[in-house]
């Protein structure tokens, strides 16, 4: 039970930074020079929806497990990886700071690969349930990063 409300904490908390970014949208986020196969903005939403919905349910699934060693960093790796995901927001829109994002994205690459071979040793369903958001995460680098180079 406890995990499901940590669920549905940090998917209401998503939301909430989802719904932050209507304004820059329009605002500085527009006038950016952006890559080629930078999605329209509608699509972000649901794809964030989709993905934090398969985050609740890795916890759940990691949680369901015998506690180790192993199951322990997991935890740690997946709280690091998702208050990091919290702060791109705020740093990217908020700051407008597209280095700051991209650093950010760096490292949750890095947190969020080493998550997936953790869990891979403790559950291999697991791992595959975040390889999307892995995969997610990695072409978010490349639009901050195409982002940086236009602008």
């Amino acid at each position: 039970m406890k995990i499901m409300i940590l669920a549905i904490i940090f998917l209401a908390v998503g939301g909430m930074m989802g719904a932050s970014v209507n304004s820059s949208l329009n605002g500085w986020f527009s006038s950016l020079d952006k890559p080629f196969l930078n999605p329209p903005n509608f699509v972000f939403m649901p794809v964030w929806t989709i993905l934090y919905v398969s985050l609740a349910v890795f916890l759940w699934m990691i949680d369901r497990q015998p506690y180790t060693p192993l199951t322990r960093k997991a935890n740690q790796l997946f709280i690091l990886q998702l208050v990091l995901n919290f702060m791109w927001t705020p740093i990217f829109f908020g700051m407008h700071s597209i280095v700051g994002g991209l650093i950010l994205l760096f490292i949750l690459d890095f947190l969020v690969f080493r998550l997936i071979r953790v869990s891979f040793k403790i559950n291999k369903i697991c791992a595959f349930i975040i390889i999307p958001y892995f995969a997610w995460l990695l072409f978010a680098t490349y639009l901050n990063l195409s982002i940086f180079i236009l602008n």
